[in-house]
């Protein structure tokens, strides 16, 4: 298809083939803007203070939204960090130590010599 095939006159939308027209219609949205151009005219320009004040309102409530998720994000991490705490200790203590030295810590026993040589050395030897 080639843009000669389907070719629309766009003359008539052409403002320089009625000038006269085109002067009213102009003059027509200039009168209807006339009020709201009077009123803006007559505020204040918009200083710092103003800019600010018109982002008071969403910062504000941003600022709540996000101390409410934070408090609850507080309070729901003591309580697992209460449960988990247990379960770290003896975690950390299987991860760290030889099997029996975590099973001495857990236990709260202080080890026989024996228990020791065998820690330290393997039983294989």
């Amino acid at each position: 298809m080639n843009i000669e095939d389907d070719f629309r006159d766009l003359a008539p939308l052409d403002p320089g083939r009625d000038a006269v027209r085109w002067e009213s219609m102009v003059g027509a949205i200039t009168r209807a803007a006339q009020p709201e151009l009077a009123r803006r005219s007559r505020m204040p320009a918009p200083g710092m203070l103003m800019l600010l004040s018109d982002w008071m309102r969403p910062a504000v409530s941003t600022a709540a939204l996000l101390a409410a998720a934070a408090g609850t994000f507080l309070l729901t991490e003591q309580q697992t960090t209460a449960t988990a705490s247990t379960a770290t200790t003896a975690g950390l203590a299987d991860a760290l130590y030889p099997v029996p030295v975590a099973t001495w810590m857990d236990a709260g026993q202080a080890p026989s010599l024996e228990d020791m040589v065998t820690a330290l050395e393997g039983d294989g030897q």
